[in-house]
C-alpha cells in the first residue's frame, strides 16, 4: 500500500500508532526537504556571488593599463558616440544584452506591495516562491485537508525555520558572507519569512484550539502557558514592524522588538522541549550571541577601548552644518569601502547607553589631497546627518545649544555593507537627492583614488546632487573641491549640483569647461586651483532630467556604465524608468551601445 493510500484510510477516530508514526515522519521530511531548498538556494547564490567576485579580481585593471594612450577614452565620432543607432550588431555581444534584459526585469521592475512599499521582481520571486513551497509542504498528503495531519506539520515548518530568520536579522551572518547580499537587503527577507513562520503559527493554535484540546494538552501546563505567551509575544512584535510604526517609532520598536523575539524563542524553545523538539529553538540564541559579540569585539577593537591616551580618544566631534545637518566626524584606527555604513554610538545624546544608530560613511579611508597623503592609522571617519526625530533631533539640538563645534564621547561598531566596485566601468553617474551625497560623495572620492592608483577603468564621472538650498553646498565643498584638484588628467569629472529651492529667483547657473580642473593647472598656486576647481562646479535652480543626463553619460561611454543613485523615493523612481527597457535597448547594445548597471541605496521595499 502506497504512502498516500495509507493517508487516506485515516478516520477521526483516535489514531493507530502507524498512523502517529506516518505523520511524525512525514513532518520530519518536509522540515528536511525545506531546509533543502533553502540551502541549494544560498549555495547557488554564493556561486554567482564567488564566481563574479573571481571574475572581477580577473579583468581588475594595474597600474599603467587602460591609459588614455593605449584607448580611446572618450567618443567623439558619430558611429561611437551612438553605437545603438549606427553600430553594426554582433553575436559576441549576445551575453552582454541578456544580462541586461536580466537586470532590467529582475531588479529595476517594481511592484507596488502598499501605500508606500515596491518590491523588486527578484525579491517578489524569492517570497512567492518560499509561501508557495511552506504551503505545498503543509497541505501535502493531508488526506483532503484532514486537520490531524497538518496541525502539527504547521508549527514543525514554522519553528525549524526560527534560527535562519534571527541569522536573516544578523548584521553579521554567514549568509551575507557566501551570498553577498548585504544584511539590509537581506531584512527583507527577513520581515517575509517571519510573518510567514507566524502564519503557520496561528494555524497550528487555532487548528488544535478548534479542535479541541485534550486534558494534557490544556493550558494548566506551563509548557502550553509559555507557547501561548511566545505566540503573543511574537504577534505583538510583528504588529509594531509595520512600516508606518517602524519609521515613526523607531527607537521604541528596536527595543520592544528584541525584548518580544527573546520571549518568542523562550517561550518556544519550553513549549517544543517538552515534545523533544527544543533543537528547533535554542539555536536561535546562539546566532543572535554570536552576532552580539561580534559586534562587541568590533566595537572594542574600533574604538581601542584600552587607550588611554588622551581626553579625546573616544570623542566625536559635533558640528553644526545647516539649521538641519550636522557633520559627525570620529578619528578611529579602523578600514572600509567606499558606500558602506556603520553604526554610531553617543552616550551623552541617545536615550539609552548602548543605542546604536546605522548612518552611511561619507569619507574613504585614503587621503586624495593634493598636499600630500596622510595614510595615518587613524582614518577620519565622516557622518552627515539630516535631522528626523528622535535620536538625529537630539544630536542637532545638542549641537545648537553647544556651538558650531564641540565633541561628545562616540563609539563607532562596522563597517556593513557591499557596496559596488566600480573600478571595472568605464563611465560613472552617481546621482545623490540630500542627504543621499553622504552615499555618492565617498564613491566619488574612491573613484579619483583608484584612478590614481592606476587601478580603475573609469574616465568620466557625471556627478549629480540634488539639494534644496545653495547653503548646504556647506556639506560638501571641502572633499568636493579636493576630489576635483585630485583627479589626474586622464578622469573627467563633471559635477553639477541642482537647487531645488533656491533663495532667489534669478538663475545661478555656471555654464563651464567640463574638463578636470586638474588638466588646466600646472604651476599655479593653490589657491588658484581651488578657485578653478569650484567654478567647475555646475549649478542649477530646480530638478535635474535625469534621463537626459544618464543618456548623455551613456552616449560617450567607451565601456560598461555605472548608475548609482541614493535619495528621496522620487529622485530612485525616475532612475529606474531611465534606464528601463526603452532606454537600455538590448538590440542597441548587441550593436555596440554600452550595458548599464544600476546600483541603488535603499534599504528594501521602500517606494522608489
Amino acid at each position: 500500500m502506497s504512502d498516500f493510500t495509507r493517508l487516506r484510510v485515516f478516520s477521526r477516530s483516535s489514531p493507530s500508532p502507524a498512523q502517529l508514526s506516518e505523520k511524525a515522519r512525514l513532518q520530519e521530511r518536509y522540515v528536511n526537504e525545506l531546509w533543502y531548498l533553502l540551502t541549494a538556494v544560498i549555495g547557488l547564490l554564493t556561486i554567482v556571488h564567488w564566481s563574479t567576485r573571481l571574475y572581477s579580481f580577473l579583468r581588475k585593471p594595474q597600474r599603467g593599463q587602460d591609459s588614455p594612450n593605449a584607448t580611446n577614452i572618450e567618443k567623439t565620432s558619430p558611429e561611437a558616440s551612438m553605437p545603438g543607432q549606427t553600430g553594426m550588431a554582433s553575436i559576441r555581444r549576445l551575453p552582454q544584452a541578456f544580462s541586461s534584459v536580466f537586470r532590467i526585469v529582475a531588479f529595476r521592475t517594481t511592484v507596488p506591495i502598499g501605500p508606500s512599499s515596491v518590491i523588486s521582481v527578484t525579491e517578489l520571486v524569492f517570497i512567492t516562491g518560499y509561501v508557495i513551497a511552506l504551503l505545498v509542504w503543509l497541505w501535502i498528503n493531508t488526506h483532503d485537508m484532514e486537520t490531524f495531519y497538518f496541525q502539527d506539520r504547521a508549527a514543525h515548518l514554522a519553528s525549524c525555520q526560527v534560527p535562519f530568520i534571527v541569522a536573516l536579522a544578523s548584521k553579521n551572518n554567514i549568509i551575507s558572507f557566501l551570498t553577498g547580499v548585504s544584511h539590509e537587503r537581506l531584512n527583507v527577507l527577513h520581515r517575509a519569512s517571519a510573518r510567514a513562520c507566524l502564519v503557520l503559527l496561528w494555524i497550528h493554535a487555532l487548528v488544535r484550539g478548534l479542535s479541541g484540546l485534550p486534558e494534557k494538552f490544556d493550558l494548566s501546563h506551563g509548557w502550553m502557558r509559555w507557547g501561548v505567551a511566545g505566540l503573543v509575544a511574537f504577534s505583538l512584535a510583528t504588529v509594531l514592524s509595520i512600516r508606518p510604526i517602524r519609521i515613526k517609532f523607531f527607537e521604541f520598536f528596536l527595543l520592544s522588538h528584541i525584548v518580544l523575539i527573546f520571549i518568542f524563542v523562550l517561550g518556544g524553545l519550553i513549549h517544543a522541549g517538552s515534545r523533544e523538539f527544543g533543537d528547533y529553538f535554542w539555536p536561535a540564541f546562539l546566532v543572535w550571541g554570536l552576532d552580539r559579540l561580534l559586534r562587541l569585539g568590533r566595537l572594542i577593537w574600533n574604538n581601542r577601548i584600552w587607550a588611554r591616551s588622551s581626553s579625546d580618544a573616544h570623542h566625536a566631534s559635533v558640528e553644526l552644518l545647516t539649521s538641519d545637518t550636522v557633520k559627525l566626524t570620529l578619528r578611529r584606527r579602523m578600514n572600509w569601502t567606499a558606500g558602506q555604513h556603520a553604526y554610531v554610538i553617543l552616550p551623552s545624546v541617545s536615550k539609552l547607553p548602548t543605542e546604536a544608530h546605522p548612518f552611511t560613511i561619507a569619507s574613504i579611508p585614503h587621503s586624495i589631497s593634493i598636499n600630500g597623503s596622510d595614510e595615518s592609522p587613524e582614518k577620519e571617519v565622516v557622518f552627515l546627518i539630516r535631522a528626523q526625530s528622535g535620536f538625529t533631533e537630539r544630536l542637532l539640538d545638542h549641537a545648537s545649544r553647544k556651538g558650531l563645534s564641540n565633541s561628545v564621547p562616540a563609539y563607532i561598531d562596522g563597517p556593513y555593507g557591499n557596496p559596488p566596485d566600480l573600478r571595472s566601468f568605464s563611465t560613472c553617474v552617481l546621482i545623490g537627492g540630500g542627504s543621499g551625497i553622504s552615499y555618492t560623495l565617498p564613491l566619488l572620492l574612491d573613484i579619483v583614488h583608484n584612478a590614481r592608483e592606476g587601478t580603475s577603468s573609469c574616465r568620466r564621472v557625471s556627478f549629480v546632487w540634488i539639494v534644496r538650498h545653495e547653503d548646504h553646498m556647506n556639506w560638501v565643498s571641502k572633499p568636493l573641491t579636493d576630489a576635483l584638484l585630485a583627479a589626474p588628467s586622464d578622469l573627467i569629472i563633471e559635477p553639477c549640483v541642482f537647487f531645488t529651492r533656491p533663495k532667489t529667483k534669478s538663475s545661478d547657473t555656471l555654464v563651464t569647461d567640463s574638463t578636470s580642473p586638474y588638466a588646466l593647472v600646472s604651476s599655479e598656486t593653490v589657491t588658484t586651483m581651488k578657485e578653478l576647481a569650484r567654478n567647475a562646479i555646475k549649478t542649477a535652480n530646480g530638478r535635474p532630467n535625469v534621463e537626459a543626463l544618464i543618456q548623455d553619460a551613456v552616449s560617450l561611454s567607451s565601456g560598461p556604465v555605472s548608475v548609482d543613485v541614493a535619495g528621496p523615493s522620487s529622485l530612485a523612481s525616475a532612475v529606474r524608468a531611465a534606464i528601463s527597457f526603452e532606454n537600455t535597448n538590448p538590440i542597441n547594445i548587441l550593436k555596440g551601445r554600452p550595458t548599464v548597471t544600476l546600483h541603488m541605496e535603499t534599504f528594501g521595499m521602500v517606494k522608489a
